[in-house]
């Protein structure tokens, strides 16, 4: 009989697939495996591309350096990799000094470091209004010495080398210049009314400088008067200020007293204050000043009256 030659895999009876189909299964869960792998490195990759991305597109700020050029003398540089609009530096609570970028991407000022300690602090803003604020403290001697002595500052130095002169300015007022040529100060400057800023530079033989700033609140002097009442025989001292009166002091010496110190108090900030003193028999003589209520004091009158 013919037979006829079948080339298909037997099949069970019981309907379970043969060997062929298990490697077909096999083989497409290996092809879908390497296209998940493939799809989660790409994923992964991008993600990479993306975070390198952002970091590299993350905003970047000015940077600000120091460099000493003496010992009161500093040089301030800010760089950046934008433009830079403004620089602004100031010491303590002074007013800030700004300097405009006009596009560029590097700035240097030189700046006295006044005597003491003292705060620098240094904004930079570039176009994108990204911006640092640097603070610093500084300590250098301080050889300027300020004393107010009535409506006049007092202002006095040592040094070991020579000072050639100095200068002096209130708030943004022009210099004033004085020469020195010694190696001590001792000078006395009218003081405006109400706070201003005095700046203080001392320059020596050897072009080196020392500055120093500082508040200062401007009062004018109380007056004090002594008048003699002949009628009654009394001393009348009367003293006066624009704001207010703290006290009245005066001494006596006559035949009953010597410099004997006498005190009177202002009440509720008053700008005006009067007091009568009885004259003993003989020489009287009397030394009187007013104070204010910030403690600056008048001129001492002087007077003697015989009774």
């Amino acid at each position: 009989m013919n037979q006829i030659l079948s080339t298909s895999q037997p099949t069970n009876k019981n309907g379970k697939k043969g060997p062929a189909d298990i490697e077909t299964i096999l083989k497409f869960f290996a092809i879908a495996l390497i296209v998940y792998g493939i799809f989660m490195i790409g994923s992964s990759s991008y993600s990479m591309y993306r975070a390198s991305v952002q970091q590299v597109e993350s905003p970047t700020k000015p940077t600000i350096e120091e460099e000493f050029k003496s010992d009161n003398k500093l040089l301030l540089k800010v760089m950046h990799d934008k433009a830079i609009e403004t620089v602004e530096y100031y010491w303590n609570d002074e007013e800030p000094n700004i300097i405009k970028g006009n596009g560029r991407k590097y700035i240097e000022q030189e700046i006295t470091i006044p005597g003491g300690t003292n705060t620098l602090t240094v904004k930079a803003i570039d176009i994108n209004g990204q911006e640092i604020v640097y603070p610093k403290e500084f300590e250098t001697p301080d050889i300027i010495q300020l004393n107010l002595t009535g409506n006049k500052l007092k202002v006095t130095a040592e040094s070991e080398t020579v000072i050639s002169y100095m200068t002096y300015r209130w708030n943004e007022d022009n210099e004033t210049r004085i020469d020195i040529n010694s190696n001590t100060v001792d000078q006395e400057i009218d003081i405006p009314m109400g706070e201003n800023t005095i700046t203080i530079v001392l320059v020596d033989e050897n072009n080196e400088s020392i500055m120093k700033e500082q508040k200062i609140k401007g009062v004018l002097k109380p007056t004090i008067t002594v008048a003699k009442d002949n009628a009654t025989g009394e001393f009348i001292i009367t003293g006066t200020d624009e704001i207010a009166l703290d006290r009245i002091e005066f001494t006596i010496t006559n035949s009953s007293v010597q410099n004997k110190r006498y005190r009177l108090r202002a009440q509720n900030g008053e700008k005006e204050l009067t007091y009568r003193f009885k004259l003993e028999p003989g020489e009287n003589y009397i030394e009187a000043t007013a104070y204010n209520a910030d403690g600056i004091e008048s001129d001492v009158k002087k007077a003697k009256a015989t009774w």
